[in-house]
């Protein structure tokens, strides 16, 4: 793992009660340990639920002979870190917390909140410590390790986007290969299918709608501004990112966007659209709500398909990656009484054996081992009747999913997963998504600043900037960016942007001594 994204967090509320006290707690001869896993409503069969299911039994099974027991604590997806900052501050947070954020742990490291790990790194898997050394450098701050890096296997692009390639066609139009192209596009549903939605968006406040149709109107070709803006969301602040704002407000206004898409702050309305067809085109990482149309009756042609359309300023194909590293692992000095279970659990989610366990539902029952040695996973209804889930890979912490053994086997297991998908849009999406020419690791500043406070909340505040910009009336788009860009700025926006170019001016100017 070269290089990953350190995406930002966010602050404590009261710092003096956040990581206040602890005390190790025993269950018999066992040592309870709390450890989150995230919750997404997801249905279970049996009673099962997301903490207690056929998966969380087995791994209490694996650890009770070590003398640990493992309580899973439900934090629901969405707001997860907030719900975990709350829980801190009432000093009932778990032991195990895993975030995307960094900024989130600069935070609390800075502040004395979280055990630095370095003295028991040499308890984790020998094969994980050498696979993630270079990601283990790079979580570091100023030379101590207050998280582990969750690393993946396989990582490519950060958002995808998928077009009704039997409309194209119907159309008599050519699969679009660039913005322009993709315009003409929606523009042309609009007018042909009254019942369609040209573009599929949503009121939730999250970046995964906008953000790679925004920077496709900005450039990388400035070192020094991609260090300011890329850390955050704040890079559709980047010069040209106002333009593609404004083609979004006009797609609210033309209806190429529902003007009524603000109102699905949780996106079943999106959901509904795509599982029945309605939708033309989408930015999402959520290919699984459109997988249902595939085998409606009534949609005998249906085809969402992968494209590119979004190159940017440069002329670039290329977005934002996912990044080797996606997540990172810290324990609240609270818990410091308890650091051998945890290390012992922590040993046993690094081990790449344990992990395959995982992420196949236990190799054998909700999985078969494929003539070629490597495990052929079941249909997510099977994996759930069978009282498992089917969010596997929450519950690898160190290890993120998918385990790669290669192309044809990651095909494989996306078409057992999703019956009826074609093999062929699995192919073209794989193709797409794990291209290395089609995406970039965003420059991340591996220090913590002052300023990193301020970034939990700015990310919230910039994607509703997002939102209420694109539903500016006609002719009021620059006054409701002003507007909403001042929103930004009374919470701190240009002290975060300012440490950035002070950073960078300092640091290279340093290097280049």
């Amino acid at each position: 793992m070269k290089r990953i994204l350190l995406i930002v967090l966010s602050i404590v509320c009261s710092i003096s009660l956040c990581f206040a006290g602890g005390s190790s707690e025993q269950s018999g001869d066992l040592t309870e340990i709390r450890v989150m896993v995230y919750e997404r409503g997801e249905q279970f069969s049996g009673g099962n639920t997301t903490v207690d299911n056929e998966l969380t039994r087995w791994i209490n099974e694996q650890l009770a002979p070590q003398g640990v027991k493992v309580t899973y604590v439900p934090i629901p997806r969405s707001g997860a870190d907030d719900t975990v900052n709350s829980m801190l501050a009432a000093g009932d947070a778990p032991d195990v917390v895993m975030t995307y954020d960094f900024q989130r742990v600069s935070t609390y490291a800075s502040q004395g909140g979280l055990l630095e790990l370095t003295p028991y790194l040499d308890r984790l898997d020998p094969e994980w410590l050498e696979n993630s050394a270079s990601g283990i450098d790079m979580v570091k701050l100023d030379g101590e390790l207050y998280c582990l890096p969750r690393t993946f296997e396989l990582y490519g692009r950060s958002h995808h986007q998928y077009i009704r390639k039997d409309i194209v066609e119907e159309l008599g139009m050519e699969m679009p290969d660039t913005r322009e192209e993709l315009i003409d596009f929606l523009y042309a549903v609009k007018e042909n299918y009254p019942d369609m939605k040209p573009f599929g968006f949503s009121g939730k406040v999250t970046d995964a709608r906008f953000i790679n149709f925004i920077l496709s109107y900005t450039s990388r070709a400035d070192e020094r501004a991609n260090y300011i803006y890329e850390p955050s969301f704040t890079s559709i602040f980047k010069e040209g990112g106002k333009e593609g704002l404004r083609q979004l407000n006009q797609f609210v206004l033309d209806g190429i966007i529902d003007p009524n898409f603000a109102i699905d702050t949780d996106e079943t309305q999106l959901k509904q659209d795509l599982a029945n067809g309605k939708v033309a085109y989408f930015i999402g990482n959520d290919t699984d709500n459109a997988y249902p149309a595939f085998t409606n009756p009534e949609l005998e042609n249906y085809c969402m398909w992968p494209v590119d359309t979004l190159p940017n300023a440069d002329g670039d194909h290329i977005v934002p990656s996912a990044s080797p590293v996606s997540n990172y692992v810290y324990v609240p000095v609270a818990s410091e009484d308890k650091i051998d279970a945890i290390m012992v659990y922590l040993n046993f989610m690094s081990n790449r054996d344990n992990v395959m366990e995982i992420e196949y539902a236990r190799v054998g029952i909700g999985s078969t081992m494929g003539e070629d040695g490597v495990p052929v996973k079941k249909s997510n209804d099977e994996i759930r009747a069978l009282g498992y889930p089917t969010s596997l890979g929450d519950f690898s912490m160190l290890i993120r999913s998918p385990l790669f053994f290669g192309e044809d086997v990651y095909l494989r297991n996306q078409e057992n997963s999703w019956p009826g998908v074609p093999t062929e849009f699995f192919k073209a999406d794989f193709d797409i998504r794990y291209n290395k020419d089609g995406y970039y690791d965003p420059c991340v500043i591996h220090a913590a600043l002052p300023s990193d406070k301020y970034v939990p909340l700015l990310q919230t505040l910039i994607c509703e900037f997002v939102l209420k910009v694109m539903n500016a009336p006609e002719g009021q788009f620059d006054a409701v960016y002003e507007e909403q860009y001042q929103v930004l700025l009374e919470n701190h926006l240009q002290e975060v942007l300012d440490e950035r170019a002070a950073w960078y001016d300092s640091t290279f100017a340093v290097e280049n001594n």
